[in-house]
């Protein structure tokens, strides 16, 4: 099989199915609530073992209950080994790429959102009957847990002063029909920082 040029989550897939065991998939029904992280952590880390524990492969669940039309993928990121398959490099070499990526930044394209693939299908937390805990096939990985998770969540968010924006990467918590709770570190990232100066201009109260 020739190489995959990946540039979103179908290509990587894509990618990963060619490569022997980086991927599982099942067509068996699982429970996002306990039962889905269950299972994985057998498959991809080999259950409750000492370290260092099983590098096994992503999986992909394409029945999940509740959710009739979705699928949820865990583990794409969960080795160097598969991130440098995804990269394109030796997983050796990941430091060093991340090295030259932060010194040779790409400029952003700015398209319309009507070409915007995020912006295909859309969702206001005013319309009839949303809740996004039916929407999204958020795992909660055990019962200790309080609620579903959305693992590597980005966040867009804008400095009041400035209105420079940056995207940041959160583990983000489905609390309510339209309520998601956030965990900001102060100082950690930008959005901390915004959140800060929210709260200085008494935005936030």
């Amino acid at each position: 099989m020739g190489k995959v040029q990946v540039d979103d989550l179908r290509s990587a897939l894509e990618l990963l199915r060619s490569l022997p065991g980086q991927l599982e998939e099942t067509d068996t029904e699982v429970d996002p609530n306990a039962e889905l992280a269950g299972v994985y952590r057998y498959v991809g880390a080999g259950g409750t073992v000492m370290r260092p524990t099983k590098e096994g492969p992503a999986m992909l669940f394409r029945r999940i209950k509740g959710h009739e039309d979705a699928s949820v993928v865990i583990g794409v990121l969960a080795s160097r080994k598969r991130v440098g398959c995804l990269l394109g490099c030796d997983e050796k070499d990941l430091g060093h790429l991340l090295k030259e990526s932060v010194a040779h930044p790409v400029k952003p394209i700015v398209i319309e959102n009507s070409r915007a693939k995020c912006q295909e299908v859309v969702h206001y937390a005013d319309e009839e009957g949303f809740d996004i805990r039916k929407l999204i096939p958020a795992p909660t990985n055990t019962p200790e847990d309080a609620g579903p998770y959305i693992t590597l969540g980005m966040c867009y968010a804008s400095n009041p002063e400035t209105g420079e924006s940056d995207v940041t990467i959160h583990r983000m918590c489905l609390q309510s029909k339209d309520e998601i709770s956030i965990f900001l570190q102060p100082g950690a990232r930008h959005i901390g920082y915004f959140t800060s100066l929210w709260n200085w201009c008494g935005v936030l109260r």
